[in-house]
């Protein structure tokens, strides 16, 4: 018996930025068993095609909870929240996909205002995301990243929840 937790990512599959962050704050933070743990990506290539990679989740998790009894999956949509606090549009988005993720049993990750800032401390351009992401890995600079600033409840300049989401698979994903 074995879970799969599918995190749904912003960027694209050239890019996987964001993936980068998050899988390094994974293996800082927690301990898991690799051989009954199973982590996938899905990318949507833009955060307004979430609905979009329904698809492709499903297709995921069939795969996944048919290859075993007793298999189970999480899927973990995860989202920057981009000018919430001075574009009601960007409000009503970040409502509009918690509700979606409620409605459909998901977890919302979120990060303040984009993933960089949270990780790297500020807004990197489009173009030099890729290399930001994977400079961050190579002098693994997760180690400068406070785990206070990855626990917040709201939404706060440079932070997130991806911790708390992280902590509900308890029984998958341990404290270091």
């Amino acid at each position: 018996m074995g879970v799969q937790l599918i995190f749904v990512v912003e960027t694209n599959k050239k890019c996987k930025s964001d993936w980068i962050y998050i899988k390094d704050t994974i293996d800082h933070f927690f301990e898991y068993d690799h051989a009954h743990v199973r982590l996938s990506t899905v990318y949507m290539d833009g955060k307004g095609r979430y609905i979009k990679t329904e698809k492709e989740v499903k297709k995921w998790i069939s795969q996944y909870n048919n290859s075993a009894k007793g298999n189970k999956t999480e899927v973990i949509y995860c989202f920057d929240c981009d000018e919430y606090d001075t574009r009601p549009e960007d409000l009503k988005f970040l409502q509009d996909v918690q509700n979606f993720c409620k409605n459909h049993g998901y977890h919302y990750a979120w990060f303040c205002k984009d993933i960089e800032r949270v990780f790297l401390g500020y807004k990197v351009p489009d173009a030099e995301k890729k290399k930001a992401a994977e400079t961050f890995k190579v002098k693994n600079k997760i180690r400068e990243v406070s785990e206070h600033k990855l626990l917040c409840k709201d939404y706060k300049m440079n932070s997130s929840n991806i911790l708390t989401v992280l902590d509900t698979f308890g029984s998958s994903l341990k404290r270091k």
